[in-house]
């Protein structure tokens, strides 16, 4: 009788940890479904990458024939998996920003170990997606690479002998596409584990860390099923909006450049990358010298981990102007100038547009941050 009432408090007791482990605030809006969706378009990146990995050859005199010729054509539903495969990416990307900004707008960036590792994935996603782009080997895809790897040569002393390291040469040849192709197919499972990272450490603070105001059972509920069903919801409604793009818009985040055949003799009139990656190639656009544009780049993905000292926080204390404005001005510059900067001849006054919005993010970035350090210090 006494084994049988251990055995009942030892299985009450699971059953309360794993409450606890699993539960999450009655304040979780819509916004925090972004997470479960970009999963879905992960999982989707990897499946149909994979597929089509398995029939793409490395090769400046084969790769553009054997994407626009062997899968678009005489593969079975090989052009299905390659719109897939690139609206996927695209969305993806969608989803991450917004996922970005919900951080930022809900102020969740003060979970430092979570923020970071997503700031990681953020940057093997960013290296994925550039690899990629570059294994099409059409006349965009050549001169991303060239344009892209120069950048170490900025390097003092070892830039030009690393670059012709990277390429396998003085120019980009198959040499230059194998390596890009085997980094391109190895940063995914680099990118799951980070996930795994990622997710337990979201499992450990529940979402939206320790409130103070919720230290209550009733203020909290169990994540399954509720939650689980809203994510579900959310994330099938995307995806019908994602199968609308694939089967009716297959092409509208492509670039014609891209179409012909790569040419190293020929100069696109505009270097423009995708959407997607347009914040870097605004801050190195927007600075005519280009170390300084490199440092300006490494400063805004080190600003983004947190990883700055303390005396750089307190220049930005009384910086806190219209804080949710100026996101909603930013995701506003990423829409214009995507597309409208390729209508009219003035480039760079959208590139300054949004690297001004840039930095004022990361000014709201730094002040919460600051704002909460000095909390934390008056509370010890």
């Amino acid at each position: 009788m006494v084994i049988i009432v251990k055995f009942s408090k030892y299985k009450n007791m699971n059953k309360i940890s794993l409450y606890r482990s699993y539960s999450t605030t009655i304040l979780l809006s819509p916004a925090y479904s972004l997470g479960f969706c970009a999963s879905i378009f992960i999982v989707i990146q990897i499946i149909s990458g994979y597929i089509l990995a398995s029939n793409y050859i490395a090769s400046t005199n084969e790769s553009f024939n054997i994407i626009h010729n062997v899968i678009m054509r005489e593969l079975d539903t090989g052009w299905l998996i390659r719109f897939n495969h690139i609206n996927g990416c695209a969305f993806l990307f969608i989803v991450i920003y917004m996922h970005i900004y919900r951080s930022l707008y809900h102020n969740s960036i003060t979970k430092t170990s979570v923020w970071i590792v997503g700031i990681i994935m953020y940057i093997l996603i960013c290296g994925i997606a550039f690899t990629g782009y570059s294994l099409v080997y059409g006349q965009m895809s050549l001169w991303a690479i060239v344009v892209i790897c120069s950048l170490v040569t900025a390097i003092p002393f070892i830039g030009n002998k690393l670059l012709i390291l990277i390429w396998g040469g003085n120019i980009v040849s198959s040499v230059t596409l194998q390596r890009i192709f085997c980094i391109h197919y190895l940063l995914p499972l680099l990118l799951i584990l980070f996930i795994i990272i990622h997710l337990y450490n979201l499992h450990n603070v529940n979402s939206t860390g320790d409130n103070y105001f919720i230290n209550n059972r009733y203020d909290r509920i169990n994540f399954y099923p509720l939650l689980l069903i809203r994510d579900v919801f959310i994330g099938s409604n995307i995806l019908i909006i994602y199968n609308i793009f694939v089967y009716y818009y297959s092409d509208l985040f492509g670039h014609p450049d891209n179409y012909v055949p790569a040419n190293p003799l020929v100069t696109p009139s505009e270097i423009m990358p995708e959407f997607y990656l347009l914040p870097f190639y605004a801050l190195i656009r927007a600075i005519p010298h280009k170390v300084l544009g490199i440092i300006i780049m490494v400063l805004f993905l080190l600003s983004l981990t947190n990883l700055y000292p303390i005396y750089f926080i307190r220049f930005y204390n009384n910086i806190n102007i219209l804080q949710r404005s100026l996101l909603l001005l930013l995701l506003l510059d990423l829409v214009i100038a995507s597309k409208l900067c390729l209508l009219i001849n003035h480039y760079e006054s959208f590139y300054l547009l949004l690297i001004l919005s840039i930095l004022c993010v990361l000014s709201h970035h730094i002040y919460n941050t600051s704002f909460n350090f000095s909390n934390s210090i008056s509370n010890l």
